[in-house]
């Protein structure tokens, strides 16, 4: 019900499996997402060439 479906307790079970499944995938990417945008951090930290690629994704994440 958090990630969208307020009304997901009237769902019929597998509907109910099938959004929960797409949640969790939704959930894992975004942890992986996170995950490489803390690599690339810590990449900017050590370096010039890090920082740029910092710089790279953070426009590419922001339309800009």
């Amino acid at each position: 019900m958090a990630h969208g479906h307020p009304d997901a307790r009237f769902y019929p079970l597998g509907m109910v499996w099938e959004e929960a499944s797409i949640v969790v995938d939704r959930i894992n990417n975004e942890a992986a997402s996170n995950t490489a945008l803390l690599q690339i951090a810590g990449a900017a930290v050590m370096g010039k060439p890090g920082l740029q690629q910092l710089k790279k994704v953070l426009k590419e994440l922001t339309s800009g």
